[in-house]
């Protein structure tokens, strides 16, 4: 008994130290596998690789985890940027990724189909492809032509008393209640006002119906259009989103919201055309919903129009798209007013010297009597631009940039960001200098094609001109009805200078998509009161 005891326990013993030794080996082998992976990938980065010409970090040559990380934590705009000027308008961002930063480049790239949209669109679908996440060059062509003249200025201009009621009107009565409860100043978290502004905005012109989530509180569309957005976000960044378990979990945190916001969007359009079905077009209602039902591609031998559910992907893509963009381009907007005074004192003169405090401003009353106001926002635009990066698929034979030859298949991506602080271009780019756009001059000319905020060429945002006239009204009318100043307890302010480049420090920002301040509770803080002059 003892003896048998004994080797049942030499044996178990045996066994344990077996096991042990094979999970070292494995361990010693795994370890020599990943090391000679990464010689290897160390090898043809410096020696192979078609980019080893090409400057840029050499850590991001070896593996695209790195510019994964970045995208995860919303630093690739300022990781960009400064790369930009470390390494030049071209270099590696990963192994078969190329940063384009220079703004004739990223004109070049965006001019034409034949660099076309990176694979990562289509993972970011949600009902049927859309002017946004469509790689097909002639679906993207058609619909341009069948959603393009509902959003032209001029139709647009035909809605803007519908863009005031829901915007800047809506906005001015909830500021002016802070003052009223407040008893004259009222301090005001701005950000989360023009998110909510710009959402009752596009909502209003697009989803049948009049919305107020700014004043009313009501949230339920507001949180449908946040998680269908998060949905196509993480679906584009990260593809195993789309994948078993990933997609159950995925469905399990937003999928009733979304069905319940594609059967609200499909309920919304059934309705619509049931209503102005035998309606003559001119007493249709003026909107952008309307727009994109009755929009025709003139191009095609029957005229044709939409079905219900490419107006629905169309209607949710503006909404997705409106919001975030055109409301951080109105924030950075005021911000950098308020980091330079002297320019928000120029702008706020010149408003008010052509209109009296209680006057509704619109958007040409805006160009006409207020320039520098279009200045000002371009400026801002170029600074703090609220797109982030355009990825593209090099076409077959490549293309050579800065010098730099790219091959066929690999990507470029143009940053919006660094082609608007790329110091080649722009002379002291971290100023605010709104004089850049003044004038008629060649030189204003140039400077205002080297906005790419709106991207450019043939996939230039169509909702361009609705965000303009959102963003000139909102300022327009804060610094023609309200003083505006800093919170004497503000971060940034013009007191707080950047040692880096001697000017006003700009508040910490991020991007997933759009880039938005970083912590906007404690930095997008302003004191409004009565205008005073």
């Amino acid at each position: 008994m003892a003896v048998a005891s004994e080797l049942a326990a030499a044996g178990a013993v045996a066994r344990v130290a077996l096991a042990l030794a094979r999970r070292m080996l494995t361990a010693r082998h795994i370890g020599a596998g990943m090391a000679l992976y990464v010689a290897w990938r160390a090898v043809y980065a410096t020696w192979l690789s078609p980019l080893r010409a090409v400057p840029g970090r050499f850590t991001y040559r070896l593996s695209s985890v790195f510019s994964l990380f970045d995208g995860l934590t919303g630093s690739t705009n300022d990781d960009m940027v400064r790369d930009c000027k470390r390494f030049g308008s071209v270099y590696v961002m990963e192994p078969r990724k190329v940063a384009v930063c220079h703004p004739d480049d990223g004109r070049l790239v965006l001019s034409s189909y034949s660099f076309g949209k990176d694979k990562i669109y289509d993972n970011a679908t949600v009902l049927e492809p859309s002017i946004f996440t469509t790689r097909d060059a002639e679906l993207n062509k058609r619909r341009r032509r069948q959603v393009g003249p509902g959003l032209s200025v001029a139709r647009l201009l035909k809605m803007e008393p519908t863009v005031l009621a829901a915007g800047v009107q809506q906005l001015m009565r909830k500021w002016d209640g802070y003052m009223e409860r407040a008893g004259g100043c009222a301090k005001v978290c701005y950000f989360y006002d023009f998110k909510l502004m710009a959402f009752d905005v596009v909502a209003s012109l697009s989803l049948g119906a009049k919305h107020r989530a700014l004043t009313s509180g009501d949230m339920r569309t507001v949180n449908w259009v946040e998680k269908t957005f998060a949905l196509m976000m993480a679906q584009m960044l990260v593809p195993l989103v789309k994948r078993w378990p990933f997609s159950a979990a995925a469905h399990w945190l937003a999928g009733r919201d979304i069905q319940e916001f594609l059967r609200f969007g499909s309920a919304t359009i059934r309705r619509r055309k049931a209503d102005v079905a035998g309606v003559a077009a001119a007493a249709r209602p003026n909107d952008i919903m309307q727009q994109f039902i009755d929009a025709e591609d003139p191009e095609a031998a029957t005229n044709a129009k939409m079905s219900s559910a490419e107006v629905l992907t169309e209607t949710i893509t503006l909404v997705i798209g409106g919001v975030d963009t055109t409301s951080a381009a109105i924030t950075w907007a005021l911000h950098l007013l308020l980091l330079y005074p002297e320019h928000m004192k120029l702008l706020a003169d010149q408003i008010r010297h052509a209109f009296a405090p209680t006057q509704l401003i619109t958007y040409e009353m805006a160009r006409a009597h207020a320039p520098y106001l279009e200045a000002c926002v371009l400026e801002s635009l170029r600074l703090c631009p609220a797109s982030t990066n355009l990825p593209r698929t090099v076409p077959r034979g490549g293309i050579t940039l800065r010098g730099h030859h790219i091959p066929e298949g690999f990507t470029v991506v143009v940053s919006i960001a660094a082609a608007g602080m790329n110091p080649e271009v722009w002379p002291n780019p971290h100023l605010f200098d709104p004089s850049r756009f003044l004038g008629a001059d060649s030189a204003a000319a140039a400077n205002r094609r080297n906005i790419l905020a709106f991207s450019a060429g043939v996939r230039i945002c169509p909702g361009r001109h609705l965000a303009m006239i959102e963003i000139v009204t909102t300022i327009a009318n804060i610094l023609n009805r309200y003083d505006v100043a800093l919170p004497s307890d503000a971060v940034y302010s013009p007191n707080n200078v950047d040692k880096s480049t001697g000017l006003p420090a700009i508040m910490p920002r991020t991007n997933i998509v759009s880039m938005v301040p970083k912590h906007p509770v404690r930095d997008c803080n302003i004191l409004i009161s009565r205008r005073t002059q």
